[in-house]
C-alpha cells in the first residue's frame, strides 16, 4: 500500500537525518554523472549506506558489480559455500581456476577492482552462527541461496533495527526478488511537460509513504481465504513455483542440482501437490512445465534479477522514486517479469 501527499517544492531532502557527508575531488568526478541524475543527497546517502550481501551465486555477484560501482561506503559478501563448475555459468567474479575456494573469498579480488572507494570485504562465516547483533550494522541486506527459515530469521531482525532487506534467488530459468523496507518514506519527481516548448517550471515533488510486511507474512500466506482466494486467477504462476522451489530448498538445504534432476523434479513435484492440496489451488494453475527448468543459473536471468535488485537497494537507499512493493517473478520462458503487491 502506498500513500502520497503533494509537496510542491523542490528541493531534494527528505525525512529523515540528513548525511553530513562531503564528496572529495576524486568522488565528484567519479560520481558526477549519478549526482546529475538523483542528486547531491542522494549520491551522499550512498555513499554513507553498509551493504551485506548474503549468497555469491550469479545473482549476488551482479548485485555486488552493480552497488560497488554505484559508490556506497561499504559492500560485505558472505557466503559459507564453495566455488563449483556450476559457477561458471553466471558467476563472473570469481576465476575459472577458483573452484573448492570459499566463494565470498574467491569474490574478492575482482569486487575490489570495480570502485577503490569503497570498502569490500568477505565473511566465510555461516549465517546460522551470526548473532542477531551483526545483521544490525548494515542499511540493507540482500539474502539469497538462503533457506526459508534463514531468510526470515535475518528479516525480522532488520525490520525491527530499521534495516532495509531483500530476499532474492534463482532457479533456472525463474527467478524472484522480495523487497521489505518498513515504512519506508520517499519523494518523486514530476517533471512538467510543456507542448512544443520549453518547460522551465520546477519539477513538482511527491512526499510518499510505502508500506511492507515480513517475508514469512508472504511465505505462510493461506490461499483458502477469501481475500487471497479472490485474486488466484490474476496471481501468475511463477509465484507459486516460487513458493514450491523454496520449501524443496527448506527441506533439502540446497537448490535442484543438474546431476540429480529426475530425483528432484520428483520431489519438487510432490512438494506442488502438497502446495495446491493446501491451499486449494489447481494442479493446471501450478502446473508440471513451471518446473522443467530449475537447476542451475543462467547468466542472462541473473543479469536481469540482479540488476532489478541493485536498482531497488539504490532507491531504497537514496530514498527517491517509487520502490518495487513488493515481489517480483521474472520467468524469460513465459517472456514475463510480474509484481504482485501483497501489502
Amino acid at each position: 500500500m502506498v500513500t502520497e501527499t503533494l509537496n510542491g517544492v523542490t528541493s531534494t531532502s527528505t525525512e529523515g537525518e540528513e548525511p553530513a557527508k562531503t564528496f572529495t575531488d576524486d568522488e565528484a568526478a567519479l560520481y558526477d554523472r549519478q549526482i546529475r541524475l538523483w542528486g547531491v543527497d542522494a549520491q551522499k546517502r550512498l555513499n554513507n549506506s553498509k551493504i551485506l550481501i548474503i549468497g555469491m551465486g550469479g545473482i549476488g555477484a551482479e548485485v555486488a558489480k552493480n552497488i560497488i560501482l554505484g559508490g556506497v561506503k561499504s559492500v560485505k559478501l558472505m557466503d559459507d559455500s564453495a566455488v563449483s563448475e556450476l559457477d561458471a555459468s553466471a558467476q563472473f567474479l570469481v576465476s575459472r581456476d577458483a573452484v573448492g575456494q570459499n566463494r565470498a573469498e574467491a569474490s574478492l579480488q575482482r569486487a575490489k577492482l570495480l570502485n577503490p572507494m569503497v570498502e569490500v570485504s568477505a565473511e566465510s562465516g555461516k549465517v546460522e552462527d551470526k548473532p542477531d547483533e551483526f545483521f544490525t550494522q548494515f542499511t540493507v541486506i540482500c539474502v539469497s541461496n538462503c533457506s526459508k527459515s534463514q531468510a526470515c530469521r535475518i528479516n525480522r531482525i532488520a525490520r525491527q533495527n530499521g534495516v532495509s532487506f531483500f530476499a532474492s534467488d534463482i532457479f533456472g530459468f525463474v527467478s524472484f526478488i522480495f523487497a521489505d523496507l518498513g515504512e519506508h518514506h520517499y519523494q518523486k519527481e514530476l517533471t512538467p511537460h510543456g507542448r512544443g516548448k520549453v518547460n522551465l517550471s520546477p519539477p513538482t515533488v511527491l512526499s510518499k509513504v510505502a508500506h511492507f510486511v515480513p517475508y514469512q507474512d508472504i511465505l505462510n500466506i493461506d490461499w483458502n481465504l477469501e481475500d487471497f482466494a479472490a485474486r488466484v486467477k490474476k496471481t501468475q504462476p511463477g509465484i507459486f513455483a516460487i513458493f514450491v522451489l523454496l520449501e524443496f530448498v527448506e527441506r533439502h538445504n540446497r537448490k535442484p542440482h543438474p546431476d540429480t534432476r529426475d530425483a528432484d523434479l520428483k520431489e519438487i513435484l510432490s512438494i506442488r501437490d502438497e502446495y495446491v492440496e493446501k491451499n486449494g489451488l489447481s494442479k493446471e494453475k501450478v502446473d508440471d512445465s513451471l518446473f522443467e527448468n530449475v537447476c542451475g543459473e543462467l547468466g542472462p536471468v541473473c543479469a536481469i534479477t540482479g540488476g532489478q535488485l541493485a536498482q531497488e537497494v539504490v532507491k531504497a537507499v537514496s530514498r527517491k522514486d517509487d520502490p518495487l512493493v513488493n515481489f517480483f517473478v521474472f520467468n524469460p520462458v513465459a517472456g514475463t517479469a510480474h509484481v504482485e503487491n501483497f501489502v
